[in-house]
């Protein structure tokens, strides 16, 4: 038969088990709930500061849930609107990723979201011809009422330029590609009227625009192809799968 003191102290044992059993189940339960959300408000708030936008908005699940602790991610979607990439502003940017492994101390302490792998990561971004406009308009010296025109075939840029003392009339034809994993508008024909410089001095003057340095996109992304349609291209960038 056990004493009185025993007895007592197999009590408090039980009652001190059943105690962190139960703070252990909340624990794990709220963070279950709370740390997925915490992970999402991240990722969110990253991607809008690289890419200076408040227009962002993303979703992230598990199963369960409580792996996100982890840095698990099943799925994650975002879409961006007005993302600045280098010196280009995507009108629409999508982000679509499966079987994602995340740097959770990174993510909480770090600016970026640092993906340490992935079994697919894709991004999609549209460039408009305002967004282009502007970009030319920043780069180039002496230009103004500049216009941009982007087809399948080609981009098609005119504007006013002040040069010698007088207003020409420039005509630039090019398009946009990825060379060495920077965005550059690359022109290909230069036409000028109302001015007595040459075409290869005007050649100098504007010639190719870089619109994005490399290593610009987010999450570790590279570019992969370019593609002009009527009215827009479209950027597609994704990641070497690496453990």
């Amino acid at each position: 038969m056990l004493a009185p003191c025993s007895v007592a102290r197999y009590v408090n044992l039980r009652k001190n088990l059943t105690i962190a059993g139960l703070f252990f189940i909340i624990l794990v339960v709220s963070g279950g709930l709370v740390f997925p959300w915490l992970a999402r408000s991240a990722v969110q708030t990253r991607l809008g500061r690289n890419l200076s936008t408040r227009d962002v908005q993303v979703n992230m699940d598990s199963t369960p849930s409580a792996l996100m602790m982890l840095g698990r991610v099943d799925r994650l979607n975002a879409v961006i609107h007005q993302a600045k990439v280098g010196q280009i502003c995507l009108k629409e940017l999508t982000i679509d990723g499966r079987d994602i492994r995340l740097d959770i101390p990174g993510l909480i302490g770090g600016a970026g979201v640092p993906v340490q792998s992935a079994g697919s990561l894709t991004l999609k971004g549209f460039v408009d011809e305002e967004s282009l406009r502007d970009v030319i308009e920043r780069k180039v010296d002496h230009v103004e009422h500049v216009q941009v025109h982007i087809t399948r075939e080609k981009v098609l840029v005119t504007a006013d330029a002040k040069l010698a003392g007088r207003v020409a009339d420039i005509a630039m034809e090019g398009q946009v590609a990825e060379e060495n994993g920077a965005l550059y508008f690359l022109m290909t024909r230069l036409d000028l009227k109302n001015t007595r410089l040459g075409t290869a001095r005007l050649g100098d003057l504007f010639g190719n625009i870089q619109l994005a340095a490399p290593n610009k996109m987010p999450l570790g992304l590279n570019v992969h192809s370019v593609v002009q349609t009527d009215g827009a291209i479209i950027i597609t960038a994704d990641r070497d799968n690496k453990e």
